[in-house]
């Protein structure tokens, strides 16, 4: 006899409370509510009387310069069966019912039936899984979804639901379509990778307002969902860490970048932990951690605080959620243990610092004499600048001690830096005695408040 089951899967709803390190409040439990079955016609029975709506992908016009991309990690992880529903219902899901069942506040996509596979409902909840993972422009699916497993005809059934109707769906890929296009074609030419992301990190972190009543109104019944997606970056311009990371994901791919989300917890200043979104970037066959929410700072200072980090830099403040290969079927579907809310299907190893943005781009000390400081000092004076950033290289020097004969003890070497800059401006000059800074341990750098007089 075929079994009817309606379970709310892995959708993920992330987010974060305003503060210097801001973090995300907890999401919804997958639950499993078994549904009494009787003999039926093959597949979920339907009450029909119109047709579903067709929605097609929608067809960015992506920049003339940059090969767009869309892989999917997380499908290339999923088992035989779990590959053929990921298939079937890709497609099926672009077909939505115009008009909710009885009783129900979600609209139906169309079922699609796997045969001679019986897929399990954490087999399910893997596939919408990776779904959510892969396909950021799927923005409408809900975490409820029906399965129906024949045991004796040798068949699964699986109908997921949307959270808008199909006119509101269209209405929205044509505002999320105008607004990616229009970044897609301010796209300058020749940007490397690691260019590519920092155009689309600051392009997000500079449209986007955290949105704080998402933070604070959410509970399981009560969720502004645009908050959780790309349409609430790229149109409201407001979001929370999953649209951000989403976002991210989306326009990179765009530009020929290799982007995925990473789940996980994030760690307030004050120890405690709350579920977090961020994400993981290939550059030159690399990958590293990037998490554009916490950089969506108004401190400029922090504003590359989170750019490229490595497993052992990101274990400073975020954990990553457990893989789908070290749980059992049991915590796949939610045991008292753990949630697989948070579940991740693809972890790269980021294990290099070459692109992270201190090491990158800050001019480095390796010793006192300080040349290379001074000379990026004196760049930074000519454009007037508020602000300049150094690197104290850890295979050179010891941080704090650095710090202390830099600025605190004798001989308080970058004064003398500034005295050698200000021999080289004409019209004015830095304010040595008007001067702070600002020490980033964690990051190895330490960052001048600039006057001048």
């Amino acid at each position: 006899m075929p079994r009817l089951l309606k379970t709310t899967a892995l959708m993920l709803a992330l987010l974060m409370m305003a503060v210097a390190l801001t973090s995300c409040d907890t999401v919804r439990e997958a639950v499993l509510h078994l549904t009494s079955a009787t003999e039926r016609p093959r597949g979920i029975p339907e009450d029909n009387n119109s047709e579903y709506v067709d929605l097609s992908a929608t067809d960015y016009t992506y920049s003339p310069y940059y090969t767009p991309i869309r892989p999917r990690h997380s499908y290339q992880l999923l088992t035989e069966g779990q590959r053929k529903l990921y298939d079937e219902l890709y497609d099926s899901v672009r077909e939505v019912y115009p008009a909710t069942d009885e009783g129900e506040d979600l609209y139906k996509t169309r079922q699609v039936i796997i045969d001679k596979h019986l897929l399990s409902t954490a087999d399910i909840r893997v596939v919408a899984k990776a779904i959510y993972d892969d396909h950021p422009d799927i923005f409408w699916l809900s975490s409820t979804i029906y399965q129906l497993t024949d045991e004796k005809d040798g068949y699964t059934a699986v109908q997921m639901r949307s959270i808008y109707s199909p006119d509101e769906i269209a209405k929205m890929q044509k505002e999320l379509k105008d607004a990616a296009n229009a970044f897609y074609s301010a796209a300058p030419d020749g940007m490397s990778e690691y260019e590519r992301e920092k155009y689309v990190h600051d392009y997000i972190c500079n449209q986007c307002e955290y949105d704080e009543e998402a933070a604070k109104t959410h509970t399981s019944a009560d969720r502004i969902e645009e908050a959780y997606i790309v349409y609430g970056t790229m149109v409201l311009h407001k979001s929370v860490c999953e649209g951000y990371a989403r976002t991210m994901q989306l326009l990179l791919g765009g530009l020929g970048v290799d982007c995925v989300g990473i789940t996980g917890l994030g760690f307030d200043a004050d120890g405690s932990e709350d579920l977090h979104m961020w994400n993981a970037v290939n550059l030159g066959g690399d990958w590293y951690y990037v998490d554009p929410t916490w950089d969506d700072q108004s401190i400029n200072m922090r504003r590359y605080q989170y750019f490229n980090l490595s497993d052992a830099m990101l274990s400073q403040d975020h954990e990553k959620s457990r893989e789908l290969s070290t749980l059992t079927e049991d915590e796949i579907n939610g045991d008292e243990t753990f949630s697989s809310v948070a579940m991740n299907i693809f972890v790269p190893e980021c294990n290099t610092l070459n692109y992270n943005y201190y090491v990158f781009e800050c001019p480095h000390l390796t010793d006192y004499d300080g040349n290379a400081v001074k000379e990026r000092l004196y760049r930074a004076a000519l454009d007037r600048a508020e602000q300049f950033t150094f690197y104290i290289d850890p295979d050179s020097l010891d941080y704090d001690k650095a710090l202390d004969l830099l600025f605190r003890d004798h001989p308080q070497y970058f004064f003398s830096y500034a005295d050698d800059v200000n021999g080289w401006l004409s019209e004015y000059e830095i304010d040595n005695s008007n001067m702070s800074y600002y020490s980033n341990e964690k990051r190895n750098a330490v960052t001048v408040v600039l006057k001048y007089y």
